[in-house]
């Protein structure tokens, strides 16, 4: 099957596809693991996150070709393929709903003028919440920054304006819960049978050092590490807390925390790992992990929580991710957790959405599963045969060799109006031209 033949495929019967890939990935898992490498983490109380990816889900993400990319103003040198092909979902999914484009300092620069970028909102819809499911989870995240601990880091701009935050993601899949811990329980009861009966509170952007009159707190980790969501949980086992990291289009690839010589004892002190000072662990695709934990197990250590669990939630698609949270399970002594030791996990989101839509919340399942997980739109961009590459360049999609890349005229540019084609049509009304390139700064926690 040539490439082309595989897109129609695709695009007429993506389960069909997605059913070929996932044989072919189980044939090379079951084939890696006898060979003794990296062990897949715990399951989730049974749960094979696979299985509960919507019979339509595209196997990977669309590869976009760069002037595709710039054309519809999403493009940034150094996105990913997961992260280029999300960013232009965003686009998509902002211009759908008549939201303006936002401006961006390539770099963060103030010395350079700023440029639209299709994955950020116009400051005037990012101060009416549009970044967030409902006004009601606008209040909801609103009231939750007003209360928030001491010495919270919290980007505002991350938060209200851009739309591939993961920031606005927390907010959007666990507000609902926050609001409704009766469906937080019944969710986390189906994800975490062992741990949860009920949920009884939670929180944002908390670390346990921030309990203390001093902070950072050298009995923790000596920095401003911290969670993105903590769920306070009554459960067989008694009172636990399952601390969040929510990943979207991250890929683990850095920068990295300052080392600390405080990460190497607490690694030693907290014996979560097979190796505490495996070099592995203070590695830009693991470190963050490592951190957390330790931070989780300290809290355990210094009675903030009798027991605790750090669960990493993530796209299915983005296998950086996915890749790193297998690696990081390796390395420890207990992935699964005990009484004397912190559990560690990965959930895809797309696992997540689904039970919360089995739960009953299938409101607030569709806007996520639309907004985050359903490149489909993507897809039929690449595919569509009306659009327009620059001269020389190969129709998207198409196989091509190397080539040097696109050139943008700075002028038009920042004069260019934003392209009508980033909403995939069909039939007369699909527009024929495009125009326009820019960059974003990438910002980590």
């Amino acid at each position: 099957m040539n490439l082309w033949e595989a897109a129609a495929t695709a695009v007429a019967n993506p389960g069909r596809l997605m059913t070929k890939s996932r044989t072919r990935l189980r044939t090379t898992v079951e084939a890696t693991s006898s060979a003794g490498d990296t062990p897949s983490p715990p399951s989730m109380a049974g749960l094979d996150n696979a299985s509960t990816l919507p019979p339509d889900t595209l196997p990977r993400a669309p590869l976009v070709p760069e002037w595709l990319l710039s054309q519809h103003r999403c493009l940034i040198v150094g996105d990913t393929r997961y992260r280029a092909a999300l960013r232009a979902r965003q686009g998509i999914w902002r211009r759908e709903r008549g939201l303006a484009i936002g401006l961006h300092r390539p770099g963060g620069r103030r010395d350079v003028a700023p440029v639209p970028l299709g994955s950020l909102l116009h400051p005037a819809d990012a101060v009416r919440g549009m970044n967030f499911a409902s006004a009601e989870l606008f209040a909801y995240m609103r009231r939750t920054l007003a209360t928030r601990e001491e010495g919270a880091c919290l980007s505002l701009d991350r938060l209200m304006r851009n739309l591939l935050s993961s920031e606005a993601l927390a907010f959007n899949a666990f507000g609902p819960l926050g609001l409704d811990l009766d469906l937080a329980s019944t969710v986390f009861r189906r994800l975490m049978p062992h741990l949860v009966d009920r949920v009884l509170a939670i929180t944002y952007e908390t670390a346990p050092a921030r309990r203390t009159a001093r902070f950072p707190n050298d009995r923790y980790l000596s920095d401003r590490t911290a969670f993105d969501i903590a769920l306070r949980v009554d459960g067989p086992g008694g009172e636990t807390t399952i601390f969040v990291e929510i990943k979207l289009s991250e890929a683990c690839q850095g920068p990295a925390a300052a080392h600390r010589p405080r990460y190497d004892e607490a690694s030693r002190e907290v014996g979560l790992h097979h190796d505490p000072d495996d070099p592995a662990l203070r590695s830009v695709q693991l470190e963050q992990f490592w951190r957390l934990h330790c931070l989780a197990a300290l809290a355990v250590r210094h009675g903030v929580t009798p027991r605790a669990h750090l669960l990493t939630i993530y796209p299915e698609l983005n296998r950086h991710v996915r890749t790193a949270v297998r690696l990081y399970a390796s390395t420890l002594r207990e992935p699964a957790g005990s009484a004397m030791s912190v559990g560690f996990s990965g959930l895809t989101l797309e696992a997540f959405v689904a039970v919360l839509d089995a739960a009953g919340a299938a409101q607030q399942s569709t806007y996520l599963r639309d907004r985050y997980l359903d490149l489909r739109p993507v897809l039929d961009l690449v595919l569509d045969p009306e659009s327009l590459p620059p001269e020389g360049e190969p129709p998207a999609g198409a196989p091509r060799a190397s080539s040097p890349p696109v050139k943008t005229d700075t002028v038009s540019l920042l004069t260019a109006s934003e392209p009508e084609t980033l909403i995939p049509r069909t039939g007369s009304d699909r527009p024929r031209k495009g125009a326009a390139r820019t960059t974003r700064r990438t910002t980590t926690r």
